[in-house]
């Protein structure tokens, strides 16, 4: 018997640069409100009073996958003016997300910001890429990889990097994505230090596929593309958020560089995308 058809709502603020789509990954279809009102829907990202007043008004089953930021923004109150100076109580649409809503996160972090107001989630990572594009590229070496989007370099952590560069001068890291020019103090003293800056996601995996493994030092996020591609190119990954077979920051100092991750590959592998609106799972 066929799957019954799931359809996702993409949240306006979640934006692109992913490395593949819902269509393509999870086998769902975009919602539209006039005609899938009483179907089964995944709303990708509650961003905004917006995201929310569509999940409110569905009367079909809810899903929410959380992206990481949006909890943030849910968390503080959406705003109703342009300041922040009028913002909703979350409490009280957490209570109706909790009855109304199966909501999914990508690690403990994420659920454990929701869990303080009251939301049950359940636990997945996801990567709208697909899988059997990435195949085996781990060569050895000694470089990692990171990168920053929107020049916010606090939030991704580039801050860290210069210390964690000056313990480790046998490892090069190879920053990626700044638009501005990035000047941090001890910068100057490291040389195993390269920005790359902007380049095109095609151009970025061409150069990190080579390399031996990803760094993300953000405290808050959804599960990070960065890491998933290193897991699944059998590359190593060093983050500040747990998640199964990837290293804390403090491990970079024994980054393997002779042989690839098969064991991490295999487990990432094995688990990812196994959400009940994946049409594609057997």
């Amino acid at each position: 018997m066929p799957k019954k058809q799931v359809y996702h709502r993409w949240s306006p603020t979640l934006g692109g640069g992913f490395a593949g789509t819902p269509e393509e990954v999870w086998g769902t279809l975009p919602y539209d409100p006039d005609r899938h009102i009483n179907e089964d829907v995944v709303y990708c990202g509650l961003y905004g009073l917006p995201d929310f007043y569509s999940l409110w008004r569905h009367k079909g089953k809810k899903y929410i996958w959380w992206c990481g930021s949006d909890i943030t923004h849910f968390v503080n109150g959406y705003w109703l003016d342009t300041s922040g100076s009028i913002r909703l109580d979350p409490r009280v649409m957490a209570k109706w997300i909790s009855k109304n809503c199966d909501s999914w996160v990508e690690n403990e972090v994420e659920s454990k910001a929701l869990g303080e107001l009251g939301i049950k989630t359940q636990r997945c990572p996801s990567f709208l890429g697909n899988i059997d594009d990435y195949e085996v590229s781990f060569k050895p070496g000694n470089k990692v990889y990171t990168s920053v989007s929107g020049d916010d370099f606090k939030l991704y952590g580039w801050h860290l990097i210069p210390e964690l560069a000056l313990r480790n001068p046998d490892i090069e890291f190879h920053l990626y994505g700044n638009n501005k020019e990035w000047i941090s103090p001890n910068t100057w003293n490291s040389r195993n230090i390269v920005v790359h800056g902007r380049v095109s996601q095609e151009q970025m995996n061409k150069e990190i596929k080579e390399m031996q493994g990803a760094l993300r030092l953000t405290e808050f996020d959804g599960c990070s593309e960065l890491i998933v591609k290193a897991m699944l190119w059998g590359q190593y990954a060093f983050s500040l958020i747990e998640y199964p077979f990837i290293d804390k920051i403090d491990k970079i100092k024994l980054l393997p560089t002779w042989l690839p991750n098969m064991i991490g590959r295999n487990w990432w592998i094995k688990n990812l995308n196994k959400y009940p609106w994946n049409q594609k799972l057997q």
